[in-house]
C-alpha cells in the first residue's frame, strides 16, 4: 500500500514538473511570437528597442533593463537602455561581469556592494539593488542585458535557471533584432538617397533653365518686339481714324448742300492721304500677326511652367509624349534653328504614366546634347509611335552628330561622367535622365558610332489609349526645318 503511495507521488511529481516544462515552453513560445511580432512592426530604432524591452518585460519583471556591448578591453558600453541617463555609459568589466560575458548567467543579491556600480548609481533615480546579468551573443559579439529590481535579492536561482533556459530565445530575439536594424538602415538610406536624387534633379533642371534662358527670352523677345511695333502703328493711325470719324458724323449730321460738299471735299482729300483700302489691309494683317505672336509667347510659357512646375503632379499623371517633344523643342528652339534640321515622325502614341515636368525634361537634355554634337550642323530626327508587343510607348531621338566612343557607351549614365569638355558638362545630365525614366518604369538605351551619329531609345508602360493625332497635337511631321 505504502509503495502503491509512494509510486503515485513520483507520478505526481513528475505530472507537476513535465506541467512546469510545459508551462515554461508556453510562456517561451509566446514571448517569441510577441518578440516577432514586436520585430515586424517596429518603425524605427527606438521604437524597435522600446518593443524589445517590453517583451523581455514579460519574462524577467524589472524597473530599469539595459544592453552592454563589448567595446574594447575590459570594458562595455551601454548601447541601449529603458532609461535615458545609462545610455553610452562605460562599464568596467569586473569578476563578475566576466562571468556574464563568458555566458554564465548571474544574478546579484545586493549591487551597492558591487564596485563598478559605484559610479553609476547617482544615474538612477528609482534606487536599484538586484540586478541578473542575462549573456547573449549575435554574429560573434558578446553583449550582455542587465535587468534591475528595487527588491533586495528578487532576482534569485529561478531567474538565472530561466536565462539559461531562455538564451536561445535572446539570442534569437537578438539576432531578429539586428536584421530588423539593418533593414530599417537599408529603408533610411533608400529615403536619403531619394532625397539627393531629388535634390540633384533640381539642380540639373534649374542648370537646364539657365542655360536655356537666354535662347527662352530671345523666342519671347521677338514676338513681343513686333508686337509692340504693331502697337505703336495703331497709336499712330488712331488720329487719322478719329479724323474721318469726325467727317463722318458731321456730314450725317449737315444741314446744307453746301456743307455736305465741303465735308465730301474732306473726306475726298483724306482718303487721298491715308489709303482707307491699303490702311485696313495693313490692319488686318497686324491684328493677325500680333496675335501669331501672343500664341507663341504663351505656347513657350506653357512649355516653360510644364519644365518647372510638377511639385503638385502626382506621379501617377497620365501623359502624352508627343505633347512632351513639342514643349522641350520650344524649349531648345534657340539651340536648333538656324543650323540643325528637325525632322518629326509622331504617331498616335498611347499615354504613359509620370510627370510631364520630369519627361520634358529628360528631352530637353537629350536634344541640347544632340545639338552640341552637331556644332557644324546636321539632322535632329525625333520618332515616336507604339511598340504593340511589349505594349509600350517609344521615343527614339537620333542625331549626325559626332558620335561616342564605344568605351564610353558603358559608362554614359554613370553620374559625373562626361564627354563633353571641362567646364562645359556637369556629367549629371544622362545619370539624372536614367533615373527619371527608370522611376517611370521604363528604359534608356544608346546606340553611337563615331562621325556618323547617336540614337537614344526611350520605352515607357502604355497606360491609355489616345486618340489625337501628331497633326492634331500641332506638331509638324513633314520634316520642315525649325
Amino acid at each position: 500500500m505504502n509503495k502503491d503511495y509512494e509510486n503515485v507521488l513520483e507520478e505526481l511529481a513528475l505530472v507537476y514538473r513535465l506541467k512546469q516544462q510545459a508551462e515554461a515552453h508556453k510562456k517561451e513560445s509566446d514571448a517569441l511570437l510577441e518578440g516577432t511580432q514586436a520585430l515586424l512592426t517596429a518603425e524605427d530604432k527606438q521604437d524597435l528597442y522600446h518593443k524589445m524591452f517590453s517583451v523581455f518585460k514579460g519574462l524577467y519583471n524589472y524597473e530599469v533593463c539595459f544592453v552592454l556591448q563589448n567595446e574594447g578591453p575590459k570594458r562595455m558600453t551601454c548601447i541601449n537602455s529603458t532609461y535615458a541617463p545609462l545610455l553610452n555609459t562605460v562599464w568596467e568589466i569586473d569578476e563578475t561581469l566576466s562571468r556574464a560575458v563568458k555566458s554564465t548567467p548571474v544574478a546579484l543579491f545586493d549591487i551597492r556592494q558591487q564596485p563598478i556600480w559605484q559610479q553609476h548609481l547617482s544615474l538612477f533615480d528609482t534606487q536599484v539593488t538586484s540586478v541578473l546579468y542575462c549573456p547573449f551573443n549575435v554574429h560573434q559579439q558578446q553583449a550582455v542585458i542587465v535587468f534591475c529590481h528595487q527588491s533586495l535579492g528578487y532576482y534569485t536561482q529561478e531567474y538565472v535557471d530561466m536565462a539559461n533556459r531562455y538564451r536561445t530565445f535572446t539570442e534569437q530575439i537578438a539576432m531578429g533584432m539586428h536584421a530588423k536594424l539593418m533593414a530599417l538602415e537599408t529603408v533610411r538610406l533608400k529615403e536619403e538617397k531619394a532625397q539627393v536624387e531629388k535634390s540633384l534633379i533640381d539642380s540639373e533642371k534649374m542648370a537646364s533653365l539657365g542655360l536655356l534662358a537666354a535662347g527662352v527670352a530671345h523666342e519671347i523677345n521677338n514676338p513681343i518686339a513686333f508686337i509692340n511695333s504693331n502697337i505703336h502703328f495703331l497709336r499712330n493711325v488712331l488720329p487719322a481714324l478719329s479724323q474721318m470719324q469726325n467727317i463722318v458724323v458731321k456730314l450725317s449730321q449737315s444741314q446744307s448742300d453746301e456743307e455736305r460738299a465741303q465735308l465730301t471735299a474732306e473726306a475726298i482729300a483724306w482718303q487721298t492721304q491715308n489709303r482707307i483700302d491699303s490702311l485696313s489691309e495693313e490692319i488686318a494683317d497686324i491684328c493677325s500677326e500680333s496675335e501669331d505672336g501672343l500664341v507663341r509667347v504663351t505656347d513657350i510659357i506653357t512649355s516653360l511652367r510644364s519644365f518647372s512646375h510638377d511639385a503638385d503632379v502626382q506621379d501617377d499623371e497620365t501623359i502624352n509624349v508627343n505633347d512632351c517633344i513639342g514643349h522641350a523643342l520650344r524649349l531648345v528652339n534657340s539651340e536648333l534653328k538656324h543650323r540643325i534640321k528637325i525632322q518629326q515622325k509622331l504617331n498616335n502614341v498611347l499615354l504613359v504614366k509620370g510627370r510631364t515636368g520630369k519627361l520634358n525634361q529628360v528631352l530637353v537634355n537629350l536634344f541640347v546634347n544632340a545639338a552640341q554634337a552637331m556644332n557644324d550642323g546636321g539632322t535632329l530626327t525625333i520618332t515616336s509611335y507604339n511598340d504593340t508587343e511589349n505594349h509600350n510607348t517609344v521615343v527614339v531621338i537620333k542625331d549626325t552628330g559626332c558620335g561616342i566612343e564605344k568605351h564610353a557607351l558603358q559608362k554614359l549614365f554613370e553620374p559625373f561622367y562626361t564627354t563633353k569638355p571641362t567646364g562645359k558638362g556637369t556629367g549629371l545630365g544622362l545619370y539624372i535622365s536614367f533615373s527619371i525614366v527608370e522611376t517611370m518604369g521604363g528604359t534608356i538605351s544608346v546606340e553611337s558610332e563615331v562621325n556618323v551619329g547617336t540614337t537614344f531609345t526611350l520605352a515607357f508602360p502604355a497606360k491609355i489609349a489616345h486618340k489625337k493625332t501628331a497633326q492634331q497635337c500641332g506638331f509638324n511631321t513633314s520634316g520642315d526645318d525649325t
